[in-house]
């Protein structure tokens, strides 16, 4: 059997995220450990199938991370292309975009409140809502369920925020799970068919869609 084999990987860690930042859609350089994270995930999926097609988000941090697979895939294909691809990155974080929680707390004690204050969603202004970042999710999955197929690899590099949304469409479900993703952490997914709305009982056939890694770090154990 021929399957897609779809590799979504968030980024390695940023500046950012070790200042507690919410970056959303600004973005800092990679930290000294997130190197060293995008050293690792690189040397473990060189020993993966090689890819055909290399997405990234066009932030900072994940453009970072993907630079290091793109050098060590260039070697054995002078014209592989990374392709940054603005639906893949992170939510925006409207007017605590940049803040940590801290700085957000003071400059917005209000909104902060309301949003400890029940687990029902709360929009933060100008921030992008979860529903559009579920249809950006989904916009995405069927652009390349529509332009790959199964016997391509495709590797994609995104963040944890949006992560959750695309983990979500690509398994079907029917609402978005808390997944703590570690940086550079790889889901693999196989799918044998990119034409989902054509299928009927093989819908649910398990031997059409595979898991192979889930929040899968191993690459960083004893490094």
């Amino acid at each position: 059997m021929t399957y897609l084999k779809l590799l979504l990987v968030r980024h390695a860690q940023s500046l950012g995220n070790c200042q507690g930042q919410l970056e959303g859609q600004s973005s800092t350089a990679l930290s000294a450990e997130g190197h060293r994270q995008a050293q690792c995930l690189t040397q473990a999926l060189m020993t993966a199938s090689r890819p055909t097609y290399l997405y990234s988000s066009p932030l900072l941090r994940a453009m970072q991370t993907a630079h290091y697979l793109t050098e060590a895939l260039q070697p054995q294909d002078d014209f592989f292309k990374l392709q940054p691809d603005a639906d893949l990155q992170e939510m925006h974080q409207g007017i605590f975009q940049g803040l940590t929680w801290t700085e957000a707390e003071a400059h917005y004690p209000g909104v902060c409140a309301q949003l400890m204050a029940t687990l029902a969603w709360q929009p933060v202004p100008q921030a992008e809502s979860i529903t559009a970042a579920r249809s950006r999710s989904q916009r995405w999955l069927d652009r390349v369920l529509s332009n790959h197929q199964p016997g391509d690899v495709i590797w994609t590099v995104s963040h944890e925020g949006l992560m959750q949304q695309l983990i979500s469409v690509v398994m079907g479900c029917d609402r978005t799970w808390k997944i703590p993703i570690a940086h550079t952490a790889i889901f693999e997914f196989w799918l044998a068919d990119t034409q989902w709305q054509r299928l009927t009982h093989d819908r649910y056939n398990p031997e059409y869609w595979r898991l192979h890694r889930f929040n899968d770090c191993t690459h960083l154990s004893d490094r």
